[in-house]
């Protein structure tokens, strides 16, 4: 008996995180479109690091120009390299990072948000082999007091996708676009809200 009560409630659950897809593409959208703003604020550095690391390059390459014309023996040159290498490397690192990201929060914003249109139907077709996946990508925890109440504890980030707040801003967000005629749509690489958006999605 409380197996089934438990189920019906989950059910519940997944219904209240289930958006419907016009929400859906206006959350993908506005998000994207976020992101796209807060790389192209980073784009400075992003810079500054190329800049950087085209002139360690070109001291790497004079160095081995003057070895080359017996100007600088092998282990001075050794030396020089070791000091040019460890600053490249943190540039290399700082770049990758920043690319990989947003990258990363792009990918997890769009996998999370095909599962939301649907959750509800799909957990209600599963089987219970299923079930148990589908559970464990949800929620982190699912908690059962003394009174036999159930409630759940959403995984990252579905516990701010759900947030009906987001849902309001974001189709305010899409209408304003289609109004000024800059209607976008979710894609990959496309144009998240604020940082903390951003963070956990990553």
């Amino acid at each position: 008996m409380l197996i089934e009560q438990v189920e019906r409630l989950i059910e519940r659950f997944y219904a209240k995180v289930q958006i419907d897809p016009e929400t859906t593409q206006a959350v993908s959208a506005m998000l994207h479109a976020r992101l796209d703003e807060m790389m192209a604020e980073g784009a400075a550095e992003l810079t500054g690091l190329a800049t950087r690391r085209t002139q360690l390059e070109g001291e790497q390459y004079k160095l081995l120009q003057a070895h080359y014309a017996g100007a600088i023996p092998l282990d001075l040159l050794k030396k020089e390299q070791d000091r040019i290498t460890a600053p490249l490397e943190t540039i290399e690192h700082r770049i990758n990072a920043h690319h990989g990201h947003y990258a990363d929060a792009r990918a997890n914003l769009d996998d999370s948000l095909k599962l939301l249109p649907n959750a509800a139907d799909i957990y209600e077709h599963a089987d219970d082999a299923n079930r148990r996946p589908c559970n464990q990508a949800l929620f982190k925890a699912i908690y059962i007091d003394e009174d036999n109440d159930v409630c759940v504890g959403y995984r990252n980030p579905y516990d701010e996708l759900s947030v009906p707040g987001l849902h309001a801003d974001a189709l305010s967000w899409a209408a304003e676009a289609k109004k000024m005629g800059q209607a976008r749509t979710a894609t990959k690489g496309g144009p998240l809200v604020a940082s903390s958006h951003l963070t956990r999605l990553g």
